[in-house]
Protein backbone atom coordinates (compact mmCIF):
# COMPACT_ATOMS: atom_id res chain seq x y z
CA UNK A 1 0.00 0.00 0.00
CA UNK A 2 1.20 3.54 -0.71
CA UNK A 3 0.23 6.52 1.23
CA UNK A 4 0.69 9.76 -0.73
CA UNK A 5 -0.71 13.57 0.26
CA UNK A 6 -3.07 14.52 -2.75
CA UNK A 7 -1.24 16.89 -4.33
CA UNK A 8 1.67 13.97 -5.04
CA UNK A 9 -1.24 11.73 -6.57
CA UNK A 10 -2.42 14.60 -8.77
CA UNK A 11 1.22 15.74 -10.08
CA UNK A 12 2.23 12.11 -10.80
CA UNK A 13 5.04 12.50 -8.21
CA UNK A 14 5.12 8.51 -6.91
CA UNK A 15 6.23 5.33 -7.93
CA UNK A 16 4.21 2.49 -8.38
CA UNK A 17 5.58 -0.81 -7.76
CA UNK A 18 2.61 -3.00 -8.71
CA UNK A 19 -1.03 -2.46 -9.84
CA UNK A 20 -3.41 -0.89 -7.83
CA UNK A 21 -6.69 -2.36 -7.69
CA UNK A 22 -8.39 0.07 -4.61
CA UNK A 23 -7.59 3.44 -3.31
CA UNK A 24 -8.51 5.09 -0.25
CA UNK A 25 -9.33 8.86 0.54
CA UNK A 26 -8.39 10.99 3.84
CA UNK A 27 -9.19 14.28 5.66
CA UNK A 28 -6.47 16.21 6.96
CA UNK A 29 -8.31 14.83 10.52
CA UNK A 30 -7.39 11.26 8.93
CA UNK A 31 -10.93 9.99 8.90
CA UNK A 32 -11.61 7.86 5.53
CA UNK A 33 -13.87 9.87 3.53
CA UNK A 34 -13.96 7.38 0.92
CA UNK A 35 -12.79 4.20 -0.95
CA UNK A 36 -13.20 3.10 -4.69
CA UNK A 37 -11.79 0.85 -6.82
CA UNK A 38 -10.62 0.77 -10.46
CA UNK A 39 -9.75 -1.64 -13.38
CA UNK A 40 -7.67 0.95 -15.15
CA UNK A 41 -4.68 3.26 -13.17
CA UNK A 42 -6.23 4.98 -10.14
CA UNK A 43 -4.85 8.15 -11.58
CA UNK A 44 -6.97 7.73 -14.61
CA UNK A 45 -10.10 6.78 -12.59
CA UNK A 46 -9.89 10.42 -10.40
CA UNK A 47 -8.51 12.73 -13.29
CA UNK A 48 -9.90 10.77 -16.91
CA UNK A 49 -13.23 10.58 -18.82
CA UNK A 50 -15.99 10.14 -16.24
CA UNK A 51 -13.33 10.94 -13.39
CA UNK A 52 -13.88 12.22 -9.92
CA UNK A 53 -12.84 15.57 -11.16
CA UNK A 54 -12.64 17.20 -15.12
CA UNK A 55 -9.23 19.48 -15.34
CA UNK A 56 -9.08 21.69 -17.84
CA UNK A 57 -5.73 23.28 -16.59
CA UNK A 58 -7.35 26.62 -15.87
CA UNK A 59 -9.99 24.95 -13.12
CA UNK A 60 -10.94 21.47 -10.79
CA UNK A 61 -14.28 20.46 -11.11
CA UNK A 62 -15.67 18.07 -8.68
CA UNK A 63 -17.63 15.45 -10.46
CA UNK A 64 -18.90 12.99 -7.40
CA UNK A 65 -19.17 13.74 -4.30
CA UNK A 66 -15.45 12.90 -3.43
CA UNK A 67 -14.58 15.20 -6.06
CA UNK A 68 -16.48 17.84 -5.23
CA UNK A 69 -15.13 17.42 -1.35
CA UNK A 70 -11.77 17.75 -2.33
CA UNK A 71 -12.03 20.35 -4.77
CA UNK A 72 -13.98 22.62 -2.50
CA UNK A 73 -11.43 21.97 0.11
CA UNK A 74 -8.39 23.62 -1.86
CA UNK A 75 -6.14 24.56 -1.22
CA UNK A 76 -6.32 22.89 2.21
CA UNK A 77 -7.26 19.18 0.35
CA UNK A 78 -3.59 18.97 -1.53
CA UNK A 79 -2.29 17.83 1.89
CA UNK A 80 -5.38 14.99 2.24
CA UNK A 81 -4.00 11.50 1.76
CA UNK A 82 -4.63 9.50 -0.54
CA UNK A 83 -3.68 5.08 -0.25
CA UNK A 84 -3.31 3.08 -3.23
CA UNK A 85 -3.96 -0.83 -2.13
CA UNK A 86 -3.01 -3.59 -4.28
CA UNK A 87 -5.13 -6.80 -4.38
CA UNK A 88 -2.95 -8.33 -2.23
CA UNK A 89 -3.27 -5.86 0.32
CA UNK A 90 -6.87 -5.85 0.39
CA UNK A 91 -6.83 -9.49 1.16
CA UNK A 92 -4.46 -8.96 3.58
CA UNK A 93 -6.31 -6.59 5.65
CA UNK A 94 -9.84 -8.46 5.04
CA UNK A 95 -8.42 -11.94 6.12
CA UNK A 96 -10.79 -12.14 9.34
CA UNK A 97 -13.62 -11.48 7.16
CA UNK A 98 -13.62 -13.62 3.79
CA UNK A 99 -13.76 -16.91 3.05
CA UNK A 100 -10.59 -18.68 2.92
CA UNK A 101 -12.21 -21.36 1.08
CA UNK A 102 -12.44 -19.08 -1.92
CA UNK A 103 -10.28 -20.04 -4.69
CA UNK A 104 -10.29 -16.61 -6.37
CA UNK A 105 -10.22 -13.02 -5.02
CA UNK A 106 -10.91 -10.20 -7.27
CA UNK A 107 -11.45 -6.34 -6.28
CA UNK A 108 -15.19 -6.27 -6.29
CA UNK A 109 -15.67 -8.66 -4.08
CA UNK A 110 -13.44 -7.39 -2.10
CA UNK A 111 -14.20 -3.77 -1.80
CA UNK A 112 -17.89 -4.47 0.13
CA UNK A 113 -15.16 -5.83 3.25
CA UNK A 114 -13.03 -2.59 2.50
CA UNK A 115 -15.99 -0.39 3.29
CA UNK A 116 -17.19 -1.95 5.60
CA UNK A 117 -14.08 -1.72 7.69
CA UNK A 118 -12.99 1.56 7.05
CA UNK A 119 -16.74 3.30 7.32
CA UNK A 120 -15.67 6.06 4.75
CA UNK A 121 -18.21 9.26 4.89
CA UNK A 122 -18.94 9.34 1.30
CA UNK A 123 -19.46 5.97 0.54
CA UNK A 124 -23.46 4.61 1.28
CA UNK A 125 -23.38 1.29 -0.78
CA UNK A 126 -22.11 -1.28 1.95
CA UNK A 127 -21.63 1.07 4.31
CA UNK A 128 -24.35 0.56 7.27
CA UNK A 129 -22.41 2.72 9.66
CA UNK A 130 -20.43 5.35 8.32
CA UNK A 131 -17.35 7.50 9.78
CA UNK A 132 -17.57 11.07 10.39
CA UNK A 133 -15.93 13.74 9.01
CA UNK A 134 -15.08 16.93 10.96
CA UNK A 135 -13.28 18.43 8.12
CA UNK A 136 -14.21 22.16 8.58
CA UNK A 137 -16.89 22.91 5.89
CA UNK A 138 -15.07 25.51 2.87
CA UNK A 139 -16.28 28.70 2.28
CA UNK A 140 -17.58 27.03 -0.74
CA UNK A 141 -19.27 24.45 1.03
CA UNK A 142 -21.25 27.40 3.33
CA UNK A 143 -21.95 29.49 0.81
CA UNK A 144 -23.93 26.22 -1.33
CA UNK A 145 -25.31 25.06 2.51
CA UNK A 146 -27.05 28.57 2.41
CA UNK A 147 -28.70 28.46 -0.65
CA UNK A 148 -29.66 24.89 -0.30
CA UNK A 149 -32.10 25.89 2.92
CA UNK A 150 -33.25 29.20 1.30
CA UNK A 151 -34.69 26.95 -1.47
CA UNK A 152 -35.74 24.40 0.93
CA UNK A 153 -37.27 27.16 2.67
CA UNK A 154 -39.29 28.71 -0.30
CA UNK A 155 -40.57 25.16 -1.71
CA UNK A 156 -41.43 23.53 1.98
CA UNK A 157 -42.08 25.85 4.57
CA UNK A 158 -42.68 29.33 3.11
CA UNK A 159 -46.47 29.18 2.37
CA UNK A 160 -46.68 25.74 4.51
CA UNK A 161 -49.89 25.58 7.21
CA UNK A 162 -47.40 23.58 8.87
CA UNK A 163 -44.20 26.22 8.19
CA UNK A 164 -42.88 29.62 10.07
CA UNK A 165 -44.29 31.11 7.93
CA UNK A 166 -48.07 30.70 8.87
CA UNK A 167 -50.73 33.37 7.07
Amino acid sequence: MIEITFKEFYELNYQEDAFHDLYVMKNGNDEVLYVGISSQKIWDRWFGWNGHIFDDHLILIGKSSIGQKVVDNLPDSWCWKIQLWTLDDCVAFCKDEISPTRAYYDIKYLEPFMIEKLRPVLNVLYNQNPGKDSTPKSEKEKRIDKILDKAYYEVFEKNSRWGKDKT
